[in-house]
């Protein structure tokens, strides 16, 4: 969970102290054995993202170095071992390379590791391989046939027809220079036709290129497959991708590690959309890994460049129930056509809810709406605006949670952020009955609270703060499990940082890309998976603020 600014200030000399005590105590102690040295091993060739066509063999150029002596190089795709080469005696460096015919299109992990005399292994080398057949599935937009936003254009935008030739597979509009695949359940396209139909052309409309694909993704890698495979044929102008539906998802596992040695480090398995937003990074399944959950699409490593290429929405599935999600997604496309046509009469305004704070005495009120307006921790520009809202419990400066609550059904701002506890079923004070009986009258709604978006669960409380009849919400952001956040970057907190985007006119997609992609600070970075592999986007990212 991120941490309330006084909170923060208030522990701040005790991560100092932690983080001293962390050094002292990982100096070697007198007596211990050291640990064996690893061979090193590296993948000369081919660069990961490679494309390899069917029917040709992939060649593995590698070099493994140990100072006792590399005694054998493996090969290992998937997950399982290919080919395994001896070195004719114990070298400090071997090269060689190592042949696989790939069994199928889609997308593969290749992992090389050595031993050295003394049986030690080295960390994986690991990058991905693109197998594709022949013919591609979608045609990219020749460039000559691109038109950019803002562009004079000498032909207009392609738009989707009407009727039988708009539900088709494919390429919907052509002309934008920014891709979004919609990837929909195919038991769902009857019920939502018209619906998404309406939904493309408002994307057509705005510039986008639309791709729809609604059959043969049935598994996590099938679905990473095939954005990967449109992201290089789109010539990497595919900016992101929205799963409708019943969409299969990966997990990962990841340990969560502490500055104080006494607190013993914490791991958990989450769902994860990460997987299809790095679509050239590595994830995988170490030897022995087995998933604690028993799915069969969890990884527990996540290497190579981990920057995301791409964002993901989703529009998921509403109370596990297919008739109440097509009901929900045609109310939802409704609403999404509203707003882009001027319909919402929100104030351009911001609302946060603050549940982590009390204030007893008016000196702390004064502090904490300090904090909040424009301390380290706050969504500045939006929170110290005038028309800002801001409520915590303070009975001495006549504030109250509920004050918010009531402030957002009223409508009076179009981006709220809350922060509070949370599980699958509630976020605070609110819960999924409440939501259910309540206007939610604004349109990105953000929500810090652990596992308020865990689609393990049938009915989850973002899904429901998404869906509800009386909500306006288009854009809900969350998180899969136990952390609330997104950490502090390089250039700040990630919640300025969204904060900052959207003000200056980017889609609430491309705002979490730009904090995504720019490096944690310390002590953030020591736990990324947390802060990023968690994270979920509800709704349409393609949408910004009216001015």
């Amino acid at each position: 969970m991120e941490i309330d600014n006084l909170n923060f200030r208030k522990l701040s000399l005790v991560i100092g102290i932690a983080l001293i005590c962390a050094g002292v105590l990982a100096c070697e102690i007198p007596g211990m054995s050291p640990k064996p040295t690893r061979p090193v091993v590296v993948i000369d060739s081919p660069p990961g993202g490679t494309q390899v066509k069917m029917g040709e063999e992939a060649e593995i150029c590698s070099t493994a170095t140990d100072e006792k002596g590399v005694t054998r190089v493996e090969l290992w795709v998937d997950g399982a071992l290919v080919r395994s080469d001896q070195s004719p005696t114990p070298q400090p460096a071997f090269s060689l390379v190592q042949r696989w015919m790939p069994p199928g299109p889609g997308s593969h992990t290749v992992e090389v590791r050595a031993y050295n005399v003394d049986g030690v292994v080295s960390e994986p080398a690991m990058i991905t391989l693109r197998v594709e057949t022949a013919t591609s599935q979608v045609t990219p937009t020749p460039a000559e046939h691109v038109t950019g936003p803002g562009e004079s254009a000498a032909e207009p935008t392609k738009e989707p027809t009407q009727g039988p030739a708009a539900s088709r597979e494919g390429e919907i509009c052509s002309g934008g220079d920014r891709v979004v695949a919609l990837l929909v359940t195919p038991a769902l396209v009857e019920g939502i036709r018209a619906g998404l139909d309406q939904f493309e052309r408002d994307l057509c409309h705005d510039g986008y290129t639309v791709v729809e694909r609604r059959s043969g993704l049935t598994t996590p890698p099938d679905v990473r497959g095939y954005l990967a495979d449109l992201y290089l044929q789109t010539g990497q102008r595919l900016v992101g991708a929205i799963l409708i539906g019943g969409l299969p998802h990966a997990y990962q596992w990841f340990t969560v590690t502490y500055a104080n040695p006494n607190i013993p480090p914490s791991s958990r398995e989450v769902i994860s959309f990460q997987c299809y937003a790095d679509l050239d990074g590595v994830f995988a399944a170490s030897p022995g890994y087995a998933s604690p959950g028993g799915h069969p699409y969890s990884y527990d490593v996540h290497s190579g460049d981990m920057d995301w290429e791409i964002w993901i929405g989703v529009l998921p599935l509403y109370r596990g129930d297919p008739a109440s999600t097509v009901e929900a997604l045609n109310r939802y496309f409704a609403k999404n056509h509203t707003y882009r046509t001027g319909g919402y009469d929100l104030p351009r305004a911001f609302l946060q809810i603050h549940e982590h704070s009390t204030a007893t005495t008016e000196e702390e009120h004064d502090q904490i709406l300090v904090g909040l307006r424009s301390g380290e921790y706050a969504w500045t520009p939006f929170s110290d605006a005038s028309n800002a809202h801001i409520f915590f419990d303070s009975p001495p400066g006549g504030l109250s949670v509920e004050q918010g609550y009531a402030a957002l059904s009223d409508g009076v701002a179009d981006l709220t952020v809350v922060e509070a506890h949370g599980t699958w079923a509630a976020s605070g004070r609110m819960d999924i009955p409440w939501v259910e009986s309540h206007p939610l009258r604004t349109v990105f709604f953000a929500d810090f609270a652990c596992s308020a978006a865990n689609l393990d669960h049938a009915e989850n409380f973002l899904t429901s703060v998404l869906y509800s009849p009386t909500s306006m919400v288009l854009v809900a952001e969350g998180t899969t499990s136990e952390s609330g956040g997104m950490g502090t970057n390089e250039n700040g907190f990630f919640g300025h940082n969204i904060a900052t985007a959207l003000s200056w006119g980017e889609s609430f997609g491309q705002a979490i890309l730009g904090h995504v992609n720019v490096p944690l600070r310390h002590p953030w970075s020591e736990n990324r998976e947390e802060h990023f592999a968690e994270q979920v986007i509800l709704g349409d990212p393609t949408l910004g603020l009216h001015p």
